[in-house]
């Protein structure tokens, strides 16, 4: 990417005005973060102190207390709302432990910030994936069993045993966000850590995200883990570009 300028404290960073990483946190380890902390959004939903912590709350760009409520799709669309007017070109959106599930395509923050800077994969643009093996087609629009055997890729057990449902299915979410027809299929990515450019977020109005944000207040109930999270998920990839609402459900996962 031409024209960037590092940050002083890792060669690999670029400045905080170039790449911003927002990061959802429970109470895991900062370690990850620390040396990308200029840059880094982070937003902790558990009571975990500075005492806790080996990593100075204060480095972080920003280090927010949040409700625990919502799972990260609340945090990345509170984040998106707040900072709306004052996003970077090039934005990373991740959970605070990703590289159990992101790797071991990527393994590192380093890697994620590295690919995030390079021209995205011309299928993707202009979203970065760090797992190409996260990627799935789905078809699932009606009620979904999440007791299903079937759904263990998408919910733990112990997911399953706090889940609040919404009361309407994942047809009536989608015309809610978007405001038409779902497609045949939807490209999803499981897991929700991806670099995404700003003007994919601008192409949708402020409001939108705010529309996001009521749900988990309405549907949600202001839970820990709402299904409206599950349904965010599966929304993201379709925000930020029109590949990824598919025409054709013959491949897609019906489960």
């Amino acid at each position: 990417m031409p024209g960037l300028s590092l940050n002083s404290g890792s060669s690999w960073l670029p400045s905080p005005d170039q790449l911003g990483l927002v990061v959802a946190r429970y109470n895991e380890p900062l370690d990850p973060w620390a040396e990308a902390a200029s840059n880094t959004y982070l937003y902790v939903k558990s009571n975990i102190t500075q005492a806790s912590d080996k990593v100075s709350h204060d480095s972080f760009r920003l280090y927010e207390q949040l409700p625990n409520e919502g799972r990260e799709g609340q945090t990345y669309c509170h984040h998106i709302y707040n900072q709306y007017d004052s996003l970077q070109p090039i934005v990373i959106f991740s959970q605070a432990d990703p590289f159990d599930m992101i790797g071991p395509e990527t393994n590192t923050t380093q890697q994620m910030v590295e690919k995030a800077l390079l021209t995205p994969e011309p299928e993707y643009d202009p979203v970065t994936i760090y797992n190409h093996n996260l990627l799935h087609d789905l078809a699932q629009w009606s009620k979904i069993n999440w007791s299903s055997p079937d759904e263990s890729y998408w919910i733990t057990a112990n997911q399953l045993k706090s889940l609040t449902y919404a009361p309407y299915d994942m047809a009536t979410f989608w015309k809610i966000i978007f405001g038409v027809q779902h497609p045949a299929a939807v490209k999803v990515l499981h897991g929700a850590t991806f670099a995404v450019r700003r003007e994919a977020i601008l192409q949708h109005p402020k409001e939108l995200y705010k529309n996001c944000l009521d749900q988990y207040a309405v549907a949600g109930k202001r839970a820990v883990n709402p299904e409206v999270g599950f349904f965010m998920e599966r929304i993201w990839l379709a925000l930020w570009g029109s590949q990824y609402w598919l025409s054709n459900s013959s491949t897609a996962d019906r489960v």
